[in-house]
């Protein structure tokens, strides 16, 4: 007779307090293991949660309570039984074992320790990620970048795919992975912005959310070299259109995502509380006379750093846009302003302690001035012939920005270190697993 012709369901870990008084059965991995007198206690991992189970010899047998006797962590099992109250117990439940069964056992105790190293971690990335801690973390991930994709999909953009394989630079080609493509160079794309101003012309109002790759020789708790990018472009867009569309989308996700998930988001972050509107806004050259009336020296013109961006925040209050950057600080493609052309329509939004999580701005849709504008940086038009067509025929006022997934994460998390919001992270050092 099976199981299931028995009664028994099979259950996920975080279901049981339903089931109280009656049988079940669960599949997941060991947690612990602690052997008392003729019991041995076994709490079970799955991905919803842990539950204590009981094994008593002369409810499983003699073989096989020695075998669960000898097994070591992260053994995986199934165990069907009675379904107990118990205060003591995780989740408020136990399971008292009437059938256990080792699928695969552990040859050996895996390397995870409490308070591991940054270093340890990273080595071990592959087992880490079965920790509590990042178990969470990748459940909040999932819900947020679903979150953010919903919101831009109620207002009406469209989803769309970009390359990852690229012919030339969006940001700085010095800051570009290089690959052999079939015998000619190209290389990773650094944002997929171009791509998105292509769509806008067929479909308006667009996103993707997918990898950029940046080798930036940064050392810091804020980067990657690769990083998921939630980039927007849209037409008939202004800046001014452009950060109260920036404004709204996080406002609500990060509203709704807190609502989702309170007790998960304040156990990492006791003292989060959602974003409110209007965010505050402050040009570059007051943000430069604020820094230098706060004893940092910085001339104007130079790009702000996380040191610089962390002050702002502060100071100001955030989030904070920091708008009309010089040109010089900024990508060719962002419109100068009408009113001084030094500087250009742009803006990054900071928060602390990771200065900037968006960064955008109006584009040049005139093909003179962008043309222009790729001469003065020192490119070649040639390998942006495709990228001024898209200004040659038909061309609109337009805007977009990108926002760097894990930077928001880590910030709604306090994380110690943006590589614990992403599975597998990829950094100047990190490359394996």
């Amino acid at each position: 007779m099976t199981a299931e012709s028995c009664g028994i369901g099979e259950q996920r870990v975080a279901g049981l307090a339903s089931l109280i008084g009656g049988k079940a059965r669960i599949r997941g991995w060991l947690y612990v293991r602690n052997t008392v007198g003729k019991l041995v206690f076994l709490r079970i991992r799955d991905s919803t949660g842990v539950v204590q189970v009981v094994v008593k010899r002369d409810m499983v047998g003699e073989e096989v309570f020695n075998q669960v006797k000898r097994l070591r962590r992260e053994s995986s099992l199934m165990v069907e039984g009675l379904v107990r109250k118990d205060a003591r117990a995780p989740g408020g439940v136990e399971v008292q074992a009437e059938k256990v069964r080792v699928l695969s056992p552990s040859l050996e105790d895996p390397p995870l320790r409490k308070n591991m190293s940054p270093e340890a971690v990273w080595k071990y990335r592959h087992l880490f990620i079965r920790s509590r801690t990042m178990n969470t973390v990748l459940k909040l991930r999932s819900s947020l970048s679903t979150l953010l994709r919903q919101w831009l999909l109620d207002h009406g953009y469209y989803e769309v795919s970009a390359p990852s394989i690229v012919t030339a630079a969006t940001e700085g080609g010095a800051r570009m992975f290089e690959v052999s493509y079939f015998g000619k160079k190209a290389f990773l794309t650094q944002s997929s912005q171009f791509y998105l101003e292509g769509a806008i012309f067929s479909l308006e109002k667009v996103f993707c959310f997918q990898p950029s790759f940046r080798a930036e020789e940064s050392k810091t708790r804020r980067h990657l070299s690769e990083y998921w990018h939630l980039e927007v472009e849209a037409c008939y867009m202004d800046l001014n259109q452009l950060l109260q569309l920036e404004e709204n989308m996080l406002t609500e996700v990060v509203e709704r995502f807190y609502e989702k998930h309170k007790e998960d988001i304040e156990r990492f972050n006791p003292g989060f509380r959602p974003f409110e509107k209007p965010f505050k806004r402050i040009t570059y050259t007051r943000a430069v006379e604020l820094l230098r009336n706060s004893g940092v020296e910085i001339e104007w013109g130079r790009d702000l750093g996380v040191k610089e961006e962390r002050l702002i925040a502060v100071k100001v209050g955030q989030p904070v846009f920091v708008t009309h950057y010089p040109k010089e600080t900024r990508a060719f493609y962002h419109m100068p302003d009408p009113e001084n052309p030094s500087v250009v329509l742009a803006a990054d939004l900071l928060v602390w302690p990771y200065g900037e999580i968006t960064g955008g701005g109006q584009r040049i849709d005139d093909y003179n001035a962008l043309l222009n504008r790729i001469v003065e940086s020192g490119y070649n038009p040639e390998d942006y012939a495709w990228y001024l067509d898209l200004r040659k025929y038909g061309s609109v006022p337009h805007s977009g920005f990108g926002l760097g997934f894990e930077r928001l994460l880590a910030h709604i998390l306090r994380l110690p270190s943006i590589r614990y919001a992403v599975p597998y992270p990829r950094t100047q050092t990190i490359v394996y697993p």
